[in-house]
């Protein structure tokens, strides 16, 4: 029998073959992927340091032990080089060379990849991204025993790390292009509260600017900003957003876009090939966070094991870790809505609606995140439908 073959060990692979596995123990199963396959929360990355964690303490399970809980190949260290659609079949490099794996069904869960800035300099070279174990291992190793890190970006990721670091003894930059942080997702109030959240003495805010150069001055990185403004510091972290990773499936033509375009059923334009988690795009949208990728991977669990079933994403709130004021976000799939805020101090509920009233979504700080539950049963449900022609 040929086994269903999942390129990816991230929480979107990983899950999709614990949910295989939960209704079906006999379909063999094969995980190729380029690392370790040793799985870990991949949000703990951005508060492993108050947490006390170090790198190693944030493997939940080594990949000798996930294949046998599991019961399924595991093909680490491994990159896939090609794919060939007609015949079911993808060419794979690893420490035992080439060679071809046959495929009843292929999956793509194979990610994003943090986007690059044009970012001049001699160090430009040296900022450093974190969107995996091992680059958040690198991103440890550069920050012992400095004090000075300069985070890119005040979106859902920049922020946790800011606060993550500003709470360890660091002084932290945090350089955007917005006016207040996740400027796309919440409206100015709750930017502000959260803003005003960090003490002045280990945060500084520099909005309305980018980074231009990275230059080695010595221990010291110099960084040059849009503003003309030049900041001495340790280490510098891009967290500006992550980028699906097509190139593979665009090699072997399948359809794409910004990410690997899939339908209700995550079905790519081929037959048998299916795509999950941040590579997949439905009906436009790419679904980044861990609640869409886990219900994903219950949906095509089915559709692998002969039951085909449609998505289906309920509302859902982030919890934006910010140790000095609670964040939650329910993100909104629909634009031209209006924020309607209320609430005093950091204690504050930002309702998106639209032009009759129908809650789209909302953002809430402070003690305010204690109505989440009541406000997602308001929120109008997401739609998400695709059809994809598929490839003769």
């Amino acid at each position: 029998m040929k086994p269903i073959v999942v390129i990816g060990s991230g929480h979107a692979g990983v899950t999709l073959i614990r949910e295989v596995r939960q209704l079906d123990l006999k379909t063999p199963v094969i995980l190729i992927t380029k690392d370790k396959a040793n799985t870990y929360y991949k949000p703990n990355l951005s508060k492993a340091i108050s947490m006390g964690k170090s790198p190693d303490d944030l493997v939940m399970k080594c990949a000798e032990q996930v294949e046998l809980d599991l019961g399924v190949q595991i093909v680490s260290n491994t990159v896939v080089e090609s794919i060939d659609t007609v015949n079911g079949s993808l060419k794979i490099n690893g420490a035992e060379g080439q060679c071809s794996i046959a495929y009843k069904d292929l999956v793509f869960a194979v990610g994003a990849a943090p986007i690059e800035l044009p970012i001049n300099g001699d160090a430009a070279d040296q900022v450093l991204s974190v969107n995996t174990l091992d680059e958040y291992r690198l991103f440890r190793s550069e920050i012992k025993d400095k004090t000075n890190v300069l985070i890119i970006g005040a979106g859902f990721v920049g922020i946790e790390f800011a606060s993550d670091l500003s709470n360890s003894d660091y002084q932290v930059d945090v350089v955007d292009m917005g006016d207040w942080p996740l400027q796309r997702s919440l409206p100015e109030e709750l930017g502000s509260s959260i803003r005003n959240s960090f003490k002045e003495d280990t945060l500084t805010w520099h909005f309305g600017a980018s980074v231009v150069t990275v230059n080695r001055q010595g221990e010291k990185l110099e960084v040059t900003l849009s503003t003309g403004k030049k900041l001495m510091v340790d280490v510098v972290l891009s967290a500006v957003g992550i980028k699906p990773n097509i190139q593979l499936a665009k090699e072997a033509n399948i359809s794409v876009n910004r990410g690997i375009v899939v339908d209700e059923c995550l079905r790519t334009s081929h037959k048998n090939i299916y795509a999950l988690g941040d590579c997949a795009e439905l009906s436009g949208y790419t679904l980044p966070f861990i609640a869409p990728a886990t219900f994903s991977a219950k949906a095509l669990a089915k559709t692998l094991l002969g039951t085909v079933s449609e998505l289906s994403i309920p509302n859902l709130a982030v919890a934006v870790k910010i140790s000095t004021c609670p964040t939650v976000v329910c993100p909104s799939l629909t634009q031209g809505g209006v924020w309607d805020v209320d609430g005093e101090s950091n204690d504050l509920i930002a309702r998106y609606k639209n032009s009759e009233g129908q809650l789209l979504g909302f953002a809430l700080t402070g003690k305010a995140i204690s109505q989440k539950v009541s406000l997602l049963k308001e929120c109008l449900s997401p739609v998400l439908t695709k059809q994809v022609e598929l490839v003769s």
